[in-house]
């Protein structure tokens, strides 16, 4: 598997294929095609470029490989990436397709944080100076992450959610300039460490903390959902608004994905036994969105058309109390019935301003629809004897 399959296939499980481009080329004027980059991951208004660099025909000489390490890496890569912004800015828009087979119109003014990044493979024989190369300063492009091929694959698979390694490459950012300047060499896991302990620097030799990381999979991973969410859509709208929903858990942290895998259990067994259960919710202030997911009455239809009713407009309920409730903008909804041995699982987003309605005071006023929320700190990542 080339360097550019295999980064294409991780992120694509990683970031969702709605969000990955690994087919990046375009035609910005009649009868000449260029490639935008070698892989793009969007996230609304976040971007991922890469440049990926692959050593064919390596030798055992550290001379010669440090050779190819300056000019395809340091030299090559980031020209192209600088390319890339070029484009970006200089086009209104570009249109591309994503892994899903979905055509989008990338417009580079739309994109307020664009993170480059530089992945490559060597040989052995790359000497240390070039192994401990971990950024590279553009003038007129800025900060760019080089990372090797390995450490890009630990990174991702540590992390897990998008939204955690957005905020990974910001603190790989801000810290290694500030080692480099203090003269420490640290190495990748070191760096992960220091992240996931909320160290304000990296420390020499701390990898072997990384043998404690907790990697709570069973409560938090919700990717085996998100992942293939077009494929559980019966109706699939033209205009691809399931996104939007995609889109705030991309926004989100594993602490947000655990407490909503915490609550889809709980839907899960109550809809299994058909149990009566009130709606679960919560709310991330910081993204002004409120999160509800609800098992379905087993008194309520589910099936047919008179099921189909009930379940959008139960889930259309919930999902519109909670965001009032919470005085959010945005609320997503996720509705768990039984068709038989089958579960169902409906989804909405709604997203609107929140403005005072009559209607619901009343609905919150004259029922117990919700259970008692509280505010309260939950953290992400957890070591063993923490």
């Amino acid at each position: 598997m080339t360097l550019e399959d295999f980064t294409a296939k991780l992120n694509s499980s990683t970031f969702w294929k709605e969000f990955t481009y690994s087919e990046t080329k375009f035609s910005p004027r009649p009868k000449q095609q260029v490639e935008l980059a070698d892989g793009i991951v969007l996230i609304g208004s976040l971007a991922y470029v890469f440049q990926l660099k692959e050593r064919t025909g390596a030798t055992e000489d550290p001379d010669a490989e440090r050779k190819w390490f300056r000019n395809k890496v340091l030299g090559k890569a980031t020209k192209q990436i600088r390319d890339t912004l070029g484009y970006l800015s200089a086009h209104e828009s570009i249109q591309l397709t994503n892994t899903q087979g979905h055509s989008l119109e990338v417009r580079g003014a739309e994109l307020s944080d664009i993170k480059k990044v530089i992945v490559f493979s060597a040989t052995d024989a790359l000497p240390r100076d070039c192994r401990e190369t971990q950024f590279y300063v553009s003038d007129t492009a800025g900060f760019m992450h080089v990372i090797a091929a390995q450490d890009y694959l630990g990174v991702l698979d540590t992390l897990r959610v998008p939204n955690d390694i957005r905020l990974y490459f910001e603190y790989r950012e801000s810290v290694l300039p500030r080692l480099r300047e203090a003269g420490t060499v640290v190495e990748e896991p070191d760096i992960m460490v220091a992240f996931l302990s909320e160290l304000d620097l990296p420390v020499p030799g701390a990898r072997e903390r990384l043998r404690g990381f907790v990697q709570d999979l069973e409560a938090f991973d919700l990717r085996s959902i998100l992942g293939d969410l077009l494929a559980h859509i019966q109706n699939p709208d033209p205009n691809h608004d399931y996104y939007r929903i995609l889109l705030e858990f991309a926004r989100s942290s594993r602490s947000v994905w655990r407490e909503f895998k915490l609550r889809l259990v709980k839907s899960l067994d109550a809809c299994k036994a058909g149990n009566p259960c009130r709606p679960f919710r919560f709310t991330i202030p910081d993204n002004d969105c409120t999160f509800m997911i609800a098992p379905l009455d087993p008194d309520w239809p589910s099936t047919g058309s008179d099921g189909e009713r009930m379940r959008i407009n139960a889930l259309v309920m919930f999902t519109e109390a909670a965001k009032y409730a919470a005085k959010s903008t945005k609320g997503v909804g996720l509705l768990v019935s039984k068709d038989g041995d089958y579960i169902c699982l409906d989804w909405c987003l709604l997203d609107y301003r929140w403005e005072k309605d009559a209607r619901i005071e009343n609905l919150l006023a004259t029922t117990e629809l919700f259970r008692d929320v509280k505010e309260r700190m939950v953290d992400s990542f957890f070591f063993r004897g923490d």
